[in-house]
């Protein structure tokens, strides 16, 4: 357990394989996941030669899973193109995982996210709410089902007239992309417009809503009185008495004009202009032209995603805090783009999207993470770990967390590490108005000490949201209890929860922000 539980925490091209999958990998990827009783799992095109012919590069899909959804046992023509080579073997590839029960992979899973660890790590209402949806309603037949709803999704939308694979040649340039529509997001929103103004932003901005939504001529006109361009949303409805509307974000991103986006929430201000993101070393390396950024928990070992997608568990990765994104379309060689379809139809209505796709996370912010894992893609993660950011309680001296503090993808000129960049207040709408005030807003950080994004030892970082009786939802953390234990005797010297005041951090790079967060219309509270 203990070699476990101290795993070294590898990049995602540590585990990314080679597009083009040859026979052999293919017959040994099966037989490494399978009991030998599932053989029925190999393509047929290796047991039986009087069988229906696939592309020359592609084997015939397995008929035990697949012959209802795709009766040829190939991809649809339409992803057939020679245009399309890339995107078709992976997706071919992607078919040809393994399909597991949830009793066939549970073992497998806890012996590489053991359940010490995962129990600690995950969400727990998320697997209190969903961990019976795991185990009952994801079957093999389910499964291939939604898999091969992947690959109908990008049938349809190239039968539509959709690209769904970028080019260098794309046009569109960078730009900023941020949604809402309603009244406290578009308020938010407005405060963020300002805030990159004063920042001396020069990116172009679409802020894309819902249909029948901003219809406010006077918001309206701010908004482009603040250099954004307003857009309405297509191919996506608002949900009525949904909790919150996250599926209006993969298809802004993706219908906006821009090739290369930073996309931001309409709680998420960033502490400097973030235009320098795009030429980041980070972005750029190994054309993955994609940078998603931590949250604070991962996926649990039981969870379904694991089989639907065909991943085995890792303890690599943290979920994606997607307040955030810096993607290029045509980045991966251009299957960021199908990534981008991917995961909006995860966020789409209906069946084969967001009703079920959401039981498997709390919303948009990890279909995109699995749409690239369906393609088996890389991408860039931030140097450092999230933080957080909040006051200290006038009462009980406690830390209440309500911004989410994330980290530059650089490290600027007077600084020894990346600072601070994205101030990601996605919990401040949730709290109660009282003795939340200019002064007293974002005064303290609370940070491990050891904070690298692969730092093993975060693995024992504990972070939950409490209900404060004044303020509301606050986010703390903790050390959890087994590392104790599990720690070596420098890491208990070395790795440990820190409260920091703003005013203390390297090269002060709050100073004037909470100034300038209420005088350009911040608010407390909301939704």
């Amino acid at each position: 357990m203990r070699s476990i539980l101290r795993i070294r925490l590898a990049p995602a091209i540590a585990y990314s394989i080679a597009a083009l999958c040859t026979t052999v990998l293919l017959f040994s990827g099966l037989l490494t996941f399978h009991q030998p009783s599932r053989d029925s799992l190999l393509p047929s095109s290796w047991t039986t030669s009087s069988q229906p012919k696939a592309s020359p590069s592609l084997p015939l899909l397995p008929a035990s899973f697949y012959e209802t959804h795709f009766p040829n046992r190939t991809l649809p023509d339409a992803l057939l193109h020679p245009s399309l080579d890339l995107l078709a073997s992976r997706l071919s590839e992607f078919l040809h995982r393994p399909i597991l029960s949830y009793d066939e992979s549970i073992e497998y899973n806890q012996e590489h996210c053991p359940l010490p660890v995962s129990d600690a790590l995950v969400n727990p209402d998320q697997l209190r709410g969903e961990g019976q949806f795991w185990r009952e309603n994801v079957g093999v037949e389910k499964i291939a089902q939604m898999r091969a709803g992947i690959i109908k999704l990008l049938e349809e939308r190239i039968k539509e007239g959709f690209q769904v694979v970028g080019s260098d040649s794309m046009s569109g340039g960078r730009g900023i992309v941020v949604a809402g529509g309603n009244q406290d997001t578009t308020l938010r929103l407005i405060t963020v417009l300002r805030h990159l103004r004063r920042l001396n932003n020069t990116l172009p901005i679409e802020l894309f809503h819902f249909p029948r939504e901003l219809t406010d001529e006077v918001q309206r006109e701010t908004i482009r009185g603040l250099g954004a361009s307003i857009r309405e949303i297509s191919g996506v409805q608002k949900s009525p008495g949904a909790w919150k509307n996250f599926q209006i974000k993969g298809l802004a991103i993706t219908q906006s004009s821009f090739r290369e986006v930073l996309y931001l929430d309409s709680d998420n201000i960033p502490l400097r202009n973030p235009s320098h993101l795009f030429n980041s070393p980070i972005y750029l390396d190994d054309d993955t032209r994609a940078v998603f950024w931590p949250d604070l928990s991962k996926d649990h070992a039981t969870n379904a995603i694991w089989r639907l997608i065909g991943d085995q568990c890792t303890l690599d990765h943290w979920t994606f805090e997607s307040g955030q994104i810096v993607i290029d379309k045509a980045g991966n060689h251009g299957l960021n783009l199908a990534a981008l379809w991917i995961a909006s139809g995860m966020m789409g209505s209906g069946p084969d999207g967001r009703d079920f796709w959401f039981h498997m996370c709390g919303g948009d912010k990890d279909t995109f993470r699995w749409a690239f894992r369906v393609l088996r893609l890389n991408w860039g993660s931030p140097p450092r770990w999230m933080s957080a950011l909040g006051g200290l309680s006038e009462m009980a001296n406690r830390f209440c967390g309500h911004t989410t503090l994330q980290y530059d993808l650089v490290i600027p000129k007077g600084f020894t590490q990346p600072p601070p960049l994205f101030v990601h207040s996605n919990l401040l709408k949730h709290l109660g108005k009282s003795g939340i005030t200019l002064g007293n807003t974002f005064t303290h950080v609370k940070r491990m000490s050891l904070d690298r994004y692969s730092e093993p030892s975060l693995n024992f970082a504990h972070l939950w949201v409490y209900w404060g009786n004044i303020r509301g939802m606050c986010l703390d953390f903790e050390l959890h209890p087994a590392a104790a234990t599990e720690f070596t005797d420098e890491e208990k010297r070395t790795q440990f929860v820190e409260t920091i005041e703003v005013g203390d951090l390297e090269g002060q790079p709050f100073e004037g922000f909470e100034e300038a967060f209420w005088e350009e219309g911040g608010r407390v509270g909301g939704w």
